[in-house]
């Protein structure tokens, strides 16, 4: 059956660390239109209309159809969520450079690291929607994960987040496959549209085996299972090493992870981000965030019943690019309700200033 363009529905795109994905507006919100039908006498005829009302952007189009309006929609960003699993061992006590074991102060793993994650979290506080997880959990013993999250993710997080930070000292072993496993659990209880991400930031090999008496025996596999899974189910993982290039075995294990999780650093080898010192994490941080929001957006509601999410178009910077199910430029659907912008349009978006989105609802004409 013909369709044609029925309604422009204005996403701007405004840039912004994590930004371009996009809520629709709450069920039952009245748009007005102006003018009315902008189709002339039945599926032949065609017209002209003003896209505004509300602020909205102005625009024209030939419309084709029947009952064809121009009904503003107004959208909402989502950031994306993004669970921390941070590993709290015994050995982030140590310093980075090996130049000191235990105890370190101001030079050791965990100070570098706290404070990049307080910087990081600030910056990024309206942009992401930030959670904590610390393996192990405080007061859980050498091994012990407890279900959930020990900061629960929420907009406008990092002050709670950088509290607890600021109160936790390391000293345990490195269960990261038990903390992979309820990172992904927890994540499944958040009820949102945002983008799901785990964030693992780790110095050392895997161990604790469940069920395994010798605490220290090293769970390489067991963790990138867990990471596999994690990703199986929706929840892709983004893998940092704080000072660990220089073992071969956790080198071998965190490119594993990375790579299983789906998120590999772009520019490897390694596949995950390594980082030695505060600077280098705050640079690693600030590329996951900005990677974990690139160009997604939320189809809103579609208007009317001559139109459904099945038949849209999507324009960049006013021009209607094209369906790409190769992913290299263009756009395609992803998970529920969602398209995603690819190759050189997504550069637009995400560039400054940046370039305007639209979806487009074309009409279905019997």
């Amino acid at each position: 059956m013909p369709r044609s363009s029925a309604l422009v529905v204005v996403i701007v795109a405004g840039f912004a660390i994590g930004a371009c994905t996009f809520a629709p507006p709450a069920a039952g919100g009245a748009a007005a239109s102006n003018g009315g039908p902008l189709g002339s006498g039945a599926s032949s005829g065609t017209g002209t209309g003003l896209i505004g009302g509300g602020g909205a952007q102005t625009g024209t189009g030939n419309i084709t159809g029947m009952n064809c309006a121009a009904v503003p929609q107004a959208v909402a960003k989502l950031p994306p969520d993004i669970l921390l699993v941070q590993d709290k061992s015994g050995s982030m006590n140590d310093a980075a450079d090996g130049s000191c074991t235990g105890n370190c102060g101001a030079n050791s793993k965990w100070s570098q690291t706290i404070a990049a994650l307080m910087q990081v979290m600030t910056a990024t506080d309206t942009d992401v929607n930030w959670g904590l997880k610390f393996f192990t959990s405080p007061n859980a013993g050498t091994c012990g994960v407890n279900d959930g999250a020990d900061v629960a993710i929420a907009a406008n997080n990092a002050a709670r987040i950088n509290t607890t930070l600021g109160n936790t000292t390391p000293g345990s072993s490195t269960p990261t496959r038990v903390a992979i496993e309820k990172g992904a659990a927890y994540l499944m209880t958040v009820n949102d549209q945002n983008p799901k991400f785990l964030l693992l930031a780790t110095d050392g090999l895997p161990n604790c085996i469940p069920g395994n008496s010798n605490n220290q025996a090293a769970d390489m596999q067991g963790a990138i299972d867990a990471v596999t899974n994690a990703a199986g189910a929706g929840f892709p993982t983004f893998v940092v090493g704080i000072a660990t290039t220089s073992d071969p075995m956790s080198d071998a294990t965190l490119n594993g992870m990375a790579t299983a999780g789906g998120k590999p650093r772009a520019n490897g080898p390694p596949s995950y981000y390594p980082v030695m010192n505060q600077q280098d994490l705050v640079s690693a941080l600030m590329s996951i965030v900005t990677i974990a929001g690139t160009c997604t957006f939320q189809i809103p509601a579609p208007p009317n019943n001559d139109t459904d999410a099945n038949h849209i178009g999507v324009t960049v910077n006013g021009t209607e690019i094209p369906q790409d199910k190769n992913h290299t430029n263009g756009w395609d659907y992803s998970g529920t309700g969602q398209v995603v912008v690819y190759g050189s349009s997504c550069n637009a978006i995400m560039a400054t200033p940046p370039a305007p989105v639209e979806i487009v609802f074309k009409c279905i004409v019997n």
